[in-house]
């Protein structure tokens, strides 16, 4: 059967679909795609564009749910289907069964009812056996969904999430080779391997030493500067920088643990070879750690958790009142909005983080981080970053008093600042479309504002987003910004 058919999924919004439509009408053209199935097909609003509904109309539109066969349709059938075997896979799932040797496909289920569990639960420690079942119903049958569209002989699935339980989506569609599989991420579209995870910054090293020579020193450096004093595209970075209060004299501690927003998952790049399941269980361990050091540790609380709509204070103190009787050690101290990130990196001598931003602006700044998960700089150079492989090893650095050894030399910096420059001005296309990132506690009306100003402005950016269907197709797996587009036809998209 000749593979000429598409899906579109894992939880894209409408407002995405603005950016994300022109890649693949393009990705299609040249694919020779005739039939597209949505899970959330593009609605009205986008068949009152001209260039939306010219496009649209080129291909057979098919809904999800109509997909499948009508016995599957009904939910009531699916949830029957599925339940037992939920149930049962539900009473044995425990954070401690998550990295534990198993088959690929097994871990990979493992972790995406797991990434459920945390992030529907209201006790972030211990999800109950309810939040447990939920989860596990979901994640088979979101399994048991990606097998009936396999029948459909796609040529290539594109998918908003890798988390969660789209995640046992994904790892169902690898199981058939031939499919190519498309994450999305931070306004970056990049190609998953049959039994590896891509994400938006980790490219091949071919390709990093291929741009290397095309971005000058000069344009690294002024972006560097700009960066630190406020003016990114990296929105997050802006308001870590902007939104402070600026408390003068305040005293910075040596050392940093910088947290995440809890409900963000840590899970949209597997890496199989952490020494933690979770952000819990790292927090568990480190604070346990830290506690007993004897020295001031600054607890540094992510900046747009606010926007998330979560309350990182109130998940922080069930850590708090499980580990230390709800009592805050003498030696934490914790920093909200009183003094930028930027200064923190500046001024500590030892920066803890699962992964993150943080990582690499803190290499950039000159002071190796210790990370949990592979980042981009391990990706790249595992010199650049403490990756630790054991706990010892962990501990060791959480307490070491040679803080020497977090100092990173010119060459090692220059190269951070490369890959940062790489990561938002040639991997993060936000800029040029004149987007922002929507995250949970954004207002509807605010979503919906965006959307129609991007249906209505669509021309400005359409050609070079086709473009970068063009660079999908090839051997290139990123998609990049307008101003690399032709660099990287030129190289690993022209024939001629």
């Amino acid at each position: 059967m000749k593979q000429n058919t598409i899906y579109v999924g894992g939880g894209f919004i409408e407002q995405q679909y603005t950016y994300v439509l022109p890649i693949i009408f393009k990705y299609c053209e040249i694919n020779k795609i005739k039939k597209i199935i949505f899970e959330l097909p593009p609605s009205s609003k986008f068949y009152k564009n001209e260039y939306f509904k010219k496009n649209l109309k080129k291909f057979e539109i098919v809904e999800q749910k109509k997909a499948i066969s009508f016995f599957f349709r009904n939910k009531y059938i699916r949830f029957s289907i599925v339940f037992f075997k939920a149930f049962i896979y539900a009473l044995k799932i425990n954070r401690s069964d998550i990295l534990k040797k198993t088959s690929f496909f097994k871990s990979e289920f493992d972790h995406a009812v797991w990434d459920t569990c945390l992030n529907g639960s209201l006790n972030y420690l211990n999800p109950n056996l309810y939040i447990k079942i939920f989860s596990s119903v979901k994640t088979f049958e979101i399994s048991l969904l990606a097998k009936l569209l396999k029948k459909h002989d796609l040529k290539a699935v594109f998918l908003n999430h890798s988390c969660y339980f789209y995640r046992a989506m994904l790892s169902e569609f690898r199981k058939q080779n031939k499919i190519e599989l498309y994450g999305q991420a931070d306004f970056n579209f990049h190609n998953h391997d049959a039994r590896k995870d891509s994400n938006p910054t980790m490219l091949k090293k071919n390709f990093v030493k291929f741009l290397k020579n095309k971005v000058p020193q000069e344009e690294i450096n002024n972006y560097w500067q700009k960066r630190v004093k406020g003016f990114s595209i990296y929105e997050s970075a802006n308001d870590a920088h902007q939104n402070i209060k600026n408390i003068r004299n305040f005293e910075v501690p040596n050392n940093i643990l910088m947290l995440h927003v809890f409900r963000d998952s840590s899970y949209g790049y597997l890496d199989k070879k952490r020494i933690f399941v979770d952000y819990a269980d790292w927090l568990i361990y480190t604070l346990k750690i830290i506690e007993n050091s004897n020295e001031l540790w600054g607890i540094k609380f992510h900046p747009i958790s606010k926007r998330w709509g979560e309350n990182s204070h109130k998940i922080f103190q069930e850590f708090i009142d499980d580990l230390f009787n709800g009592k805050l050690p003498k030696n934490f101290k914790l920093i909200n909005d009183e003094v930028s990130n930027y200064k923190i990196m500046q001024k500590c001598k030892r920066l803890v983080t699962f992964w993150g931003t943080c990582h690499i602006e803190s290499a950039s700044f000159g002071l190796k981080p210790i990370t949990i998960r592979e980042t981009q700089l391990s990706f790249f150079d595992k010199n650049l970053v403490f990756k630790p492989r054991t706990l010892k090893s962990y501990k060791n650095l959480l307490t070491t008093k040679k803080m020497k050894i977090f100092e990173m030399d010119k060459k090692q910096i220059s190269i951070s600042r490369f890959l940062l420059y790489l990561r938002e001005n040639v991997l993060n296309f936000v800029k040029d479309t004149n987007q922002h990132a929507i995250t949970r506690g954004d207002s509807l009306k605010y979503v919906n504002k965006n959307l129609i100003k991007n249906i209505k402005n669509i021309n400005q950016y359409k050609n070079f987003l086709e473009e970068n269907g063009e660079i999908l197709s090839s051997k290139f797996t990123h998609t990049v910004t307008k101003k690399y587009t032709k660099i990287i036809k030129k190289k690993y998209c022209d024939k001629s």
